[in-house]
């Protein structure tokens, strides 16, 4: 057992879930009870909702809260409905056709409420927009990748990336060849040949 900053006893390790029983139950960080899952239900109990719960006690947003030999035994029966029930694969066909036009994306973005980060989500990652935390990352990244592509050029006996990108635009080689040669992506590549275009 360890204690919380505030003096409250936790009965398994922070920022990690107990499984005992052979992996048929694990312990509440709360409580110390041996459960099969953590519900909500039981949370409850605690004053706390998921979420509250796993960050009260250091877990991860998608951390399982559900005994493993559960969760295995919901993976065989969900394959055995699958494998001997036409509706639930003709249902899960449905699901899968919806997800791959984007209509369950757009049903979901619909469900959130105007102003929801998760309804900004992608905007607010969009070069653009990102935060400046990860405009900086990108930003140094860039960098890094700038500096690795010069030190191959220069090993290549030019002075220096734009040297080298003049050179190769003037003798019209191919992305592949640049690509080879300064050791990035292909994509990346045609974009450094049509930067000084």
């Amino acid at each position: 057992m360890d204690r919380l900053n505030d003096d409250t006893w936790v009965y398994a390790p922070v920022g990690g879930v107990l499984v005992v029983d052979g992996g048929a139950r694990i312990v509440c960080h709360a409580c110390g009870d041996t459960l099969e899952a953590i519900t909500r239900h039981h949370v409850r109990r605690h004053d706390l909702d998921l979420a509250g719960y796993r960050a009260r006690f250091g877990l991860n947003r998608k951390t399982s809260l559900i005994a493993p030999a559960l969760v295995e035994t919901r993976r065989a029966e969900g394959l055995r409905r699958w494998e001997s029930n036409d509706g639930v694969r003709d249902g899960l066909a449905v699901g899968q056709a919806m997800a791959r036009s984007g209509e369950l994306h757009a049903i979901g973005i619909a469900a959130q409420p105007a102003g929801s980060r998760r309804r900004q989500g992608r905007r607010a990652a969009s070069r653009a927009d990102a935060a400046p935390a990860l405009a900086a990352h990108r930003s140094a990244q860039a960098d890094d990748a700038r500096e690795r592509w010069t030190q191959r050029a220069q090993a290549l006996g030019f002075d220096s990336l734009d040297g080298y990108l003049a050179d190769r635009r003037a003798t019209a080689v191919t992305p592949w060849r640049v690509r080879n040669e300064l050791r990035c992506g292909s994509e990346m590549a045609s974009r450094l040949l049509e930067e000084g275009r």
